[in-house]
Formats: C-alpha cells, sequence, structure tokens
C-alpha cells in the first residue's frame, strides 16, 4: 500500500555539516496502518533544504529513491544519533538502502550543491521511501515505489519516450530468476504499446528492462 504524504513544514535547525545552511525544515513521516512505503513529491530552492525522518526499529530494511529536476540536487542520510551521513548523495548517487536498520530516527536531508544554493536554483523531486519489517524484507504482491520510480527512469530513455509514457503494473511480482519484475508498456505513439519487463536481484537491485513484444522496441 502506497501512501503519498502531504504534511506541513516544521523549523528545524541542523548543524552545518554538509553544503547545505542551517535553514532546512523537518518533516516527520509516519505510515499508515499496514503500510510499508511512502511517495513525497516537493521542491526546495537556494540554501532551504529539507530533512525527512521517519522512526525505524531494530532489524528493518530501508530504502530511498530520489528523483530530482536539479542535476545538483541530492540527498544526504544520516542513522540515529549519528552527525556524519552514512549516505552522501553527491558521491553515492539518489539510491539507498540499510538492509539492517538501527532502531531509532532516520533523516534523509535533500540539498542543493552550494554552487546550485548560491544561484538561488529550484529543485523539484519525489523522495520513494519504504520500511519492511523485517532484514531483507520486500513488499512483493503490492505497490512499491522504490522499484517503480526505478524501472520507469531506466525504461524511458531505452525507448526513447518521456517518463509519462512508461505505464506500469500496480504491484512486484517475483521473477523466474529469484528476484523481483515489473511489467508494463511504452507507448511509442504511431509505433504503438510496447511491452517490456523491469527485473531486480533477490537484493532489489536493477538488472535491465526486457522488451517483450516480440518485434523489440
Amino acid at each position: 500500500m502506497i501512501v503519498l504524504i502531504r504534511v506541513g513544514l516544521a523549523a528545524f535547525m541542523v548543524l552545518p555539516v554538509t553544503e547545505v545552511a542551517a535553514q532546512d525544515k523537518t518533516v516527520p513521516i509516519r505510515f499508515k496502518p499496514g503500510a510499508t512505503a511512502a511517495t513525497i513529491k516537493g521542491a526546495i530552492r537556494g540554501d532551504r533544504g529539507v530533512n525527512y525522518t521517519v522512526e525505524a526499529a531494530a532489524g528493518q530494511t530501508l530504502q530511498l529513491l530520489l528523483s530530482p529536476s536539479n542535476l545538483s540536487c541530492y540527498m544526504n542520510v544520516y542513522a540515529p544519533g549519528a552527525e556524519e551521513a552514512v549516505h552522501i548523495g553527491s558521491t553515492a548517487g539518489h539510491e539507498f538502502r540499510q538492509g539492517t536498520t538501527q532502531a531509532g530516527t532516520y533523516r534523509t536531508q535533500v540539498y542543493l550543491m552550494r554552487n546550485a544554493a548560491r544561484r538561488n536554483e529550484r529543485c523539484r523531486y519525489t523522495l520513494s521511501i519504504e520500511l519492511t519489517g523485517k532484514p531483507g524484507g520486500t513488499s512483493v504482491g503490492v505497490p512499491d515505489p522504490t522499484l517503480r520510480a526505478r524501472c520507469i527512469g531506466e525504461a524511458a530513455p531505452m525507448y526513447g519516450v518521456a517518463p509519462r509514457q512508461i505505464a506500469l503494473a500496480r504491484v512486484v511480482q517475483p521473477s523466474a530468476e529469484g528476484g523481483y519484475q515489473i511489467d508494463g508498456t511504452a507507448n511509442k505513439g504511431r509505433e504503438g504499446l510496447k511491452k517490456l519487463r523491469c527485473l531486480f536481484t533477490a537484493d532489489r537491485r536493477f538488472d535491465r528492462v526486457m522488451a517483450m513484444t516480440p518485434d523489440g522496441r
């Protein structure tokens, strides 16, 4: 079950341990009963970032995926009580996975790099968060925003279409290879709909996009 969360921002001061100023806001993420995932859409400008916090129990699996509109927009992730980031987006990329969480509050900081912040640039983004109940746990058979977002991001350029032209099945399913799969289509206009399948490994890493229509692309 995916929950689209729209919440207000409360003042939150952070130490200047990254390239953002101490003007960030904080947004606590609370899943509805039975939910394991949330998709958040937001925007930041200049040196004002946003901190998203989520409460984890010991031994859970936390996965995050940031899809920004600005190439200088990243996320850093902090473990409970840590002042140094366990994930620095500018060097490690837009995906984060913690296979065995500590008990406490994980903080995800969305920010613009200093050069972009000084130019007062803007970043629109989608942040997908999933927190499953046990190490290595998955949400097979239910919507999964992290895998869906990655599938769209890989399939769109492969088929030469905009992300909105990729339509995916509602749920993640186990694959014959022991991992996970999402089926979908790419709308290529006059060429019609092309069936596709995104494959992920057992540890939920992206593997490949398969063309399922006989004529390929």
